[in-house]
């Protein structure tokens, strides 16, 4: 009997050992696929977060869409995959030259987020003048006015009641100041000029004049030979850069002419990075978006109510359309930026033309540029920067001077002016 309980006593605790074992195996194997299974669940999370900021950067460099519903940054998105890990997007706006994109992946609960810093890349241009001119000078039509400075390296001619609200410099011996009136009356406004004369109706200076021959000309300051000479400074944007531009714009698919109207709806246009062969002509109230920068080996023409716009990813930078040829802007057209504070809209002519930009009847642009042709303002244009070699402003012609083109960004736009210089996991 003793033998029999001690027997069933072994069993039992054998048995109890058994299980116990069998119970602690079975612990492991359940934490370990606890484990895996979070294991696998952070990893889809994480590459899901991964997933989304690829996706964000893509729209954004190729210009699509990136928010739900449709409009511009600052917004969020958000992508379901199919069995696999809900993603938040985040894009923020342009803040410093820079976007930040965040991605949230969730998977079951398991949440990983990855960011990156999505920097412009852009060259800068200081416009400090509201019209710096080449040799070529400027020739200043009745009530032709700049709103700002002007640097010179020609002679400054102007008619009855031209006037520069600013300073006027102009450089080198034997240079000109004739017929303009220079700043503005109760603040000033200083003229820098070797030579000033009065062979019209008038030239007043309401500052200082720092001149070695004054003529008749009308001075409410004082009358100096100090600060003289001015040394000729060369124009802002050198050739080389401007081919690097043109180099940016061929994306190796060249168009040949392209013309958009309002005559037949749904024919408005976004376009760019994009070398155009032929002409580019915007006319009849239709809306030109800029992606990128346009090369366009013919004319220009932007005419009756037709808006040129940079697309909004540009955010604070600005853009450019160049042209080989001559640029027409007409009859109540419309130039700009991307609508945020410090985007502009340059045209460049490489022409070399009288008449390589020409401006007219009402028409508002940003920033018209070339280093080797003549720039035409006329009637009632209206501009915030005007460079050029040569540069006629005529009869009520208006430049008014934005100080934040003291510090202008000018890139390729919205996806080839962009680099990735950050990309991290957070949190």
């Amino acid at each position: 009997m003793n033998k029999g309980f001690v027997g069933l006593y072994i069993t039992i605790i054998v048995l109890m050992v058994t299980l116990a074992v069998l119970v602690s195996m079975g612990f492991s194997v359940v934490v370990q696929q606890r484990i895996a299974q979070n294991t696998v669940q952070s990893a889809q999370a994480y590459y899901g977060a991964e997933a989304g900021v690829e996706d964000a950067l893509i729209r954004l460099k190729s210009g699509k869409n990136v928010c739900n519903p449709p409009g511009s940054p600052p917004c969020s998105n958000s992508i379901s995959l199919w069995s696999g890990p809900a993603i938040v997007i985040t894009v923020s706006d342009v803040v410093g030259g820079a976007r930040t994109v965040t991605a949230e992946g969730d998977a079951t609960n398991r949440f990983r987020t990855v960011q990156t810093v999505f920097e412009i890349s852009s060259t800068g241009v200081g416009f400090n003048y509201g019209a710096q001119i080449g040799e070529g000078g400027l020739q200043m039509d009745n009530n032709a006015i700049v709103n700002g400075n002007v640097f010179s390296n020609g002679n400054v001619i102007g008619e009855n009641g031209s006037r520069i609200t600013g300073t006027v410099q102009i450089a080198g011996p034997g240079k000109i100041l004739d017929n303009v009136d220079i700043g503005t009356v109760g603040i000033g406004g200083d003229a820098y000029v070797d030579i000033c004369q009065n062979s019209g109706s008038g030239t007043r200076i309401e500052g200082d004049l720092h001149t070695n021959s004054a003529g008749p000309c009308v001075v409410v300051g004082s009358t100096t030979s100090s600060g003289l000479p001015i040394a000729p400074i060369p124009l802002p944007i050198l050739d080389s850069q401007i081919d690097a531009w043109k180099l940016d714009a061929d994306d190796g698919f060249p168009l040949v002419n392209i013309t958009v109207t309002d005559t037949l709806p749904g024919v408005d246009l976004s376009l760019g990075p994009k070398k155009i062969t032929g002409e580019l002509i915007v006319d009849n109230n239709a809306t030109l978006e800029v992606t990128g920068t346009l090369w366009v080996v013919g004319k220009v023409t932007i005419k009756n109510g037709a808006v040129v716009q940079l697309n909004p990813g540009y955010g604070t930078s600005s853009g450019m359309i160049i042209s080989n040829d001559i640029v027409l802007l007409d009859n109540n057209s419309v130039s700009k930026g991307s609508g945020q504070a410090g985007s502009y809209l340059m045209y460049i002519s490489t022409s070399t033309s009288s008449q390589a930009i020409e401006s007219k009847n009402n028409a508002k642009a940003d920033i018209l540029y070339t280093n080797t042709g003549t720039i035409k303002v006329d009637n009632n244009a209206g501009l915030r920067e005007v460079v050029g070699y040569r540069m006629h402003l005529l009869n009520n012609a208006v430049i008014t001077y934005e100080s934040g083109l003291a510090n202008s960004a000018f890139t390729s736009g919205p996806g080839g002016g962009w680099v990735v210089t950050s990309w991290k996991e957070i949190e």
